[in-house]
């Protein structure tokens, strides 16, 4: 009797596990699409051999640039992330990238199939348009079942890619933290608002975003669309595009798009005169190979971006929304405030984290790195939470206070010399398992700028921690006055407990 079941429970196993295994990959020639000489974005800024940015703090802001460029576009778009949702400003790309299509622009679509159900209908359309092509990187064979997938294939799809760009006619790109979803640009999100940065850039930059483009697209972890994709989807494509219209014609996406009408960015990019400063800027990235766990080091972008900004001397901020330095990254950190740096951290405090989990591998950090000499400051989501435009944004037009916000930005800056901008996470996740990407700026009035504005915004944005013996305080200051707590700030000692108990578990490599 027992034998039996074993040998059931055996064949129900190996039944499951192929059902979880990817069908042969065909065979993809690669595809490196020409670019035209004679563009309205390559007439604004003609020289390819130097680069120009643009920071994008605000959100309003950088949606409203992203559909300026999809307007803009002649020739071709190219667009990878991480995370599109099935909302507001989901649909409203959705859309604006089916209307470039319509008119000629061909468009290349690449998703991480990591939280692309909801949107499968939609993608289905997008991909069934003759000059739209969709591909899924590292998908999942099971489209209903994704933890079951998990289960069976963790090793593989517990990797993905975190990358986020836009490259349009190959002349313009907006990099850095912002997925495609209402949190990241607007509050209609119901989970809250996330506290983001990009930048557009032009020029050099954006041939080498979209060089990274055509590396992913052209790589062995991308799939597709229509190899994944149930038949029932493909076969019958008026769902996603129904589905699309309804939220494109809803209230909030009208009053969204009033919003957008008039930014400054848009303004300047509709007269040909965008205001970018010139500034030395490097494009860097993981090899997609990354998620199959054989990419060589030299192909991987932490090393490669340590090598870019080089060792602190002076100065080193951190702004990372979940950050898990691990033993060597704590020491490393102490023993660069130990020899003079000033060192700061801005990272997310359990009551603005939309992670918790992840500050289970950071808590047990603090103390340590505080007796090291190191700064740490965690970021504060209540209504004292105003922002001026410096660190990270301002006040975003139509927006509320910002009472349930949360930093997502991920930004270090050297010696007031250096800037990253992009995906990297300050956390084992970022440095092996998932594909990140992003810029180095060299250009001292961007460090410096955003030095200043660490200065001036933190004070009230964010809690400062310090030791009181063996215990942690965390201690804001705002217009009411100073506020001191001795335990993490607007939390249950529930919370409080789960993160203890977290603590104990051997999961720190994966958050």
């Amino acid at each position: 009797m027992i034998f039996g079941i074993l040998v059931l429970g055996l064949m129900a196993f190996l039944w499951l596990w192929t059902r979880t295994r990817l069908p042969e990959r065909p065979d993809l020639p690669p595809e490196v699409l020409a670019l035209p000489e004679k563009t309205r974005l390559a007439g604004i800024w003609p020289d390819l051999s130097i680069s120009g940015v643009l920071p994008l703090p605000d959100g309003i802001e950088a949606f409203a640039t992203r559909l300026k460029l999809i307007e803009m576009a002649e020739h071709s778009i190219e667009v990878q992330y991480y995370l599109w949702r099935p909302d507001t400003c989901g649909s409203l790309m959705l859309e604006a990238l089916h209307k470039a299509a319509e008119r000629g622009v061909r468009v290349r679509l690449l998703i991480d199939d990591n939280a692309t159900k909801p949107i499968d209908a939609r993608i289905a359309w997008m991909n069934a348009h003759p000059r739209i092509e969709v591909r899924l990187f590292n998908p999942f064979p099971l489209r209903g079942m994704r933890l079951l997938g998990y289960a069976m294939d963790f090793r593989r799809l517990n990797r993905r890619m975190h990358n986020k760009a836009l490259v349009v006619d190959g002349r313009a790109a907006v990099v850095g933290g912002r997925n495609v979803g209402d949190e990241y640009y607007n509050d209609l999100a119901r989970m809250g608002t996330f506290m983001d940065f990009d930048a557009l850039v032009m020029g050099r930059a954006a041939c080498e975003a979209r060089e990274e483009f055509e590396t992913y697209w052209n790589s062995e972890p991308t799939w597709p669309a229509d190899t994944i994709l149930p038949d029932r989807l493909l076969e019958d494509t008026r769902t996603g595009a129904a589905q699309n219209a309804e939220r494109v014609k809803s209230e909030d996406a009208q009053n969204f798009l009033a919003l957008l009408a008039e930014t400054p960015t848009t303004e300047e990019l509709e007269a040909g005169r965008p205001n970018l400063r010139e500034a030395e800027v490097k494009l860097l990235y993981d090899a997609p190979e990354k998620v199959l766990g054989r990419a060589r080091r030299r192909n991987l972008l932490f090393p490669n971006m340590h090598m870019a900004m080089g060792t602190p001397t002076t100065r080193f901020d951190i702004i990372s929304p979940y950050f898990v330095p691990r033993n060597a990254g704590r020491r490393q950190l102490i023993k660069l405030a130990k020899a003079g740096v000033k060192v700061r951290v801005l990272t997310n405090s359990l009551a603005s984290s939309d992670k918790p989990i992840v500050h289970t591998g950071y808590s047990g950090q603090r103390r340590k790195l505080l007796s090291g000499g190191v700064e740490i400051y965690e970021f504060a989501h209540d209504e004292h939470v105003k922002f001026r435009r410096g660190l990270i944004g301002h006040h975003r037009r139509g927006t509320s206070p910002f009472a349930r916000t949360k930093l997502h930005a991920k930004i270090l800056s050297v010696d007031t010399e250096k800037v990253f901008i992009g995906t990297f996470n300050f956390d084992p996740r970022s440095l092996l398992l998932n594909t990140e990407m992003g810029i180095v700026i060299h250009d001292k009035d961007w460090a410096e700028h955003l030095h200043k504005g660490f200065e001036s915004v933190i004070p009230a944005a964010a809690w400062k921690l310090t030791r009181e013996h063996k215990r942690i305080r965390w201690e804001r200051t705002t217009d009411q006055g100073t506020e001191i707590w001795h335990h993490e700030p607007y939390t249950s000692w529930w919370q409080r407990f789960l993160i203890v108990a977290g603590s104990f578990l051997p999961i720190e490599w994966l958050l």
